[in-house]
């Protein structure tokens, strides 16, 4: 992994998550001119221990690039050290105001002692990406699509469908407007539920109306949406199902796009023109929109060279 025969200042621990604590320690020795090593135990996902090893080898990061270098270790029970063997054992007194961080509270938002780069990281890592369109117009192929990438990239991420939600949860509403307005109402409740406990969520539903989308924003706060813009005639093509087909006899009423109305949203985070683009390029413009882009995947660079 390493070039020559340098030497290295080595750190181990959990660094869940990476804080200010943490920081003051590598801070000083980098100070020293040392190299430094960061190991990042690969401890069981759990309330203590949120972050898996890619996210926390992205949060220190994301404070030092390519300053240190990072690797993963098994967990481990005991640090036994023998005779002297030609490196030291330091130990480090911090300040009394570094010493009394704690990373429970620190885990818990109480406290302002994540670096920037880290705290908007872990913001990142907590956000609703929703998704809003006509009936067909690609919401849920690119939810799919962006679930795979996010994983690979240290996400743990929860997609939420309309149609699961309407089978399932939601299975006593009907497509009234005030309906549709408690439809989204709930799915933005459990949004921010997955968000609250660390997970990145994309919602997929129709969410016609400004109203709608404006309550569901209210609800999450921590919230981007992204509008899956195709035309009418494209999503009608694309329509296996046959729904526009039946709305468009009767069958179905309140049919958005058909018999009710969608209003294209004026404040979107995100467009992407599923009719124009394809799948590949409009993931690559909301990953770009959601500045996931810049994490890169670490399945093959983690235990091995950089």
């Amino acid at each position: 992994m390493y070039n020559g025969h340098k030497k290295y200042a080595l750190f181990i621990g959990r660094w869940q998550p990476f804080h200010k604590g943490h920081k003051y320690l590598i801070d000083e020795a980098l100070a020293k001119g040392e190299n430094v090593c960061v190991a990042i135990r690969d401890t069981e996902i759990s309330e203590h221990n949120p972050y898996g090893v890619e996210q926390r080898a992205e949060m220190i990061r994301r404070v030092y690039g390519s300053q240190v270098e990072i690797i993963a270790i098994p967990d481990i029970s005991s640090i036994n050290i023998g005779r002297k063997v030609g490196y030291d054992v330091n130990r480090i007194d911090p300040p009394a105001e570094i010493e009394k961080i704690s990373g429970t509270n620190v885990r818990a938002g109480k406290d302002g002692n994540v670096p920037p780069e880290v705290a908007e990281y872990i913001t990142s890592l907590r956000t609703t990406l929703w998704l809003t369109g006509l009936p067909c117009s690609g919401k849920t192929t690119l939810s799919k699509r962006l679930k795979a990438e996010l994983d690979n990239r240290g996400f743990k991420t929860v997609c939420l469908d309309a149609d699961d939600l309407r089978s399932k949860l939601n299975a006593d509403l009907g497509f009234s407007k005030e309906d549709r307005a408690e439809n989204l109402r709930r799915a933005a409740h459990i949004a921010k539920l997955f968000n609250d406990n660390g997970n990145f969520v994309i919602a997929c539903f129709v969410s016609p109306l400004e109203e709608n989308r404006r309550l569901v924003r209210e609800v999450i706060g921590n919230f981007k949406l992204v509008f899956v813009k195709c035309g009418l005639e494209i999503c009608e093509k694309r329509d296996v199902k046959g729904m526009y087909k039946k709305a468009r006899e009767g069958q179905i009423p309140d049919f958005t796009g058909v018999s009710a109305p969608f209003e294209e949203p004026s404040g979107a985070d995100i467009v992407v023109d599923t009719e124009h683009l394809d799948v590949e390029e409009c993931v690559r413009r909301i990953l770009e929109g959601i500045g996931a882009h810049k994490v890169r995947k670490y399945h093959h660079c983690l235990a091995g060279s950089r």
